[in-house]
């Protein structure tokens, strides 16, 4: 049998390769426990909480650098072999750290970077895949393998505080996830591959673009182009803002949340700020992922960043305002949630509705590295702001970086030259 008729025997049932697509994500969304890993560790090892942000500083930076060198090598070798590269490197990072002892330097360079750098390796992979299988959805696929990253911190949470912490403790929890991440990462290995040369759908026109900056079909740019032109530098600024605003109040919203409600002299405002923190938060991260990636099918990447921003500006701007009451504060959490989530499906949509789909996996990786740079930057501003009590400092300011990037959206047009290819 010549590779030709192979191939054509792998074609089955393309919703399959979403699923697998969730459950990949769900594994690799485990970054977003580390707040319950950290709280134990303060509690429990008397770490500060600077310690503990390094690991997840580490882990976001590794995450959003390896996804580039990802890019490049899923056009080289498919995205199988790099399945099985991010289950050995994942799975190793969280079991060398449950071997190691619990220190913080040990923990940053094993659940920190090795285990954000396996999770960087895999992490792009199904909107590369999912968009070649679903030339007519995709948005909503991308959205919905997205949607496992966005709320699998809700089963890692649950699972750490309420099975294995108390049976096992810490160490052995991140034994135990190392393992669990390389079954579920290898799971994924056995439907997520690339269609067919000469894939197509029926019944759907790659000509009818969803808005003017979309490239047509056949035109597309390499890196090297791409970083020649403006449009890149507008869209990764735009998601460096959105992701880092986004992590910049979520860091310190529960804290703030929490500190007005007891002022309003609600006794139960710990547990109504964890609540908003700890399940509105995932919830609708995941939720923001699939309906934006829906919505941006229907109307183009383009103004769905336009209003999904515009949205979070305003929210951000009235969130002094919005914390006064349980139902409002899960108002505005359920929006900065969406619109944070919503992030990571319309921007891969961007990137290739600019720069064309041939190169997505890799163009993508430099799109994404703006993640890594708001990473780093947001969360440590907003404990700043936190710290000095002007929490409504770090809201408007977000907002104000929000309002840029909707200016800059306004501006991206489709490139001029086509590439040579």
């Amino acid at each position: 049998m010549d590779e030709n008729q192979l191939q054509a025997k792998k074609i089955q049932n393309r919703w399959l390769v979403v699923i697998a697509a969730v459950i990949l994500e769900l594994a690799l969304g485990a970054i977003y426990a580390w707040s319950t890993f950290a709280s134990y560790l303060k509690t429990e090892e008397s770490w500060t909480s600077s310690e503990t942000q390094w690991v997840f500083s580490a882990g976001t930076l590794a995450l959003a650098i390896a996804v580039i060198f990802a890019g490049k090598l899923n056009e080289k070798f498919g995205p199988q072999k790099l399945i099985i590269l991010s289950a050995i490197v994942t799975g190793s990072g969280y079991i060398l750290g449950g071997i190691l002892p619990l220190r913080p330097i040990s923990i940053i360079l094993t659940v920190g970077l090795i285990g954000g750098a396996g999770i960087g390796i895999a992490y792009a992979l199904p909107i590369s895949v999912c968009s070649k299988w679903f030339p007519d959805k995709k948005g909503l696929v991308t959205g919905l393998g997205m949607a496992g990253f966005g709320t699998g911190s809700l089963i890692w949470q649950y699972l750490l505080q309420g099975v294995f912490y108390d049976a096992v403790g810490i160490s052995w929890t991140f034994i135990i996830y190392g393992i669990c991440f390389i079954i579920m990462i290898m799971f994924s290995y056995f439907f997520i591959y690339n269609p067919p040369e000469g894939y197509t759908v029926a019944g759907y026109d790659p000509s009818l673009a969803k808005n003017a900056s979309d490239t047509m079909e056949e035109v597309n740019y390499e890196r090297k182009e791409m970083l020649k032109m403006p449009q890149f530098y507008f869209l990764f600024y735009t998601l460096m803002v959105g992701s880092g605003a986004g992590l910049m109040v979520i860091g310190i919203s529960k804290i703030w949340s929490q500190q007005v409600l007891i002022r309003l002299e609600y006794e139960n405002a710990a547990a109504i700020a964890t609540f908003a923190a700890a399940v509105i938060y995932p919830l609708f991260n995941g939720l923001g992922r699939i309906v934006m990636g829906w919505f941006s099918d229907k109307i183009g990447w383009k103004l769905s960043i336009i209003i999904m921003d515009s949205v979070q500006a305003i929210t951000f701007f009235l969130m002094a305002i919005l914390v006064r009451s349980p139902a409002t504060l899960y108002i505005g959490m359920a929006i900065i949630a969406f619109n944070y989530g919503a992030n990571f499906t319309v921007f891969p949509m961007a990137t290739g509705g600019v720069f064309g789909r041939k190169y997505l996996s890799a163009n993508y990786g430099w799109v994404f590295f703006s993640f890594g740079i708001g990473a780093i930057f947001g969360p440590p501003l907003g404990g700043y702001f936190n710290d000095i009590n002007l929490q409504v400092t770090a809201f408007i300011i977000s907002g104000i970086s929000l309002v840029i990037g909707v200016l800059l959206t306004f501006l991206i047009k489709q490139p001029k030259k086509p590439s040579s290819n």
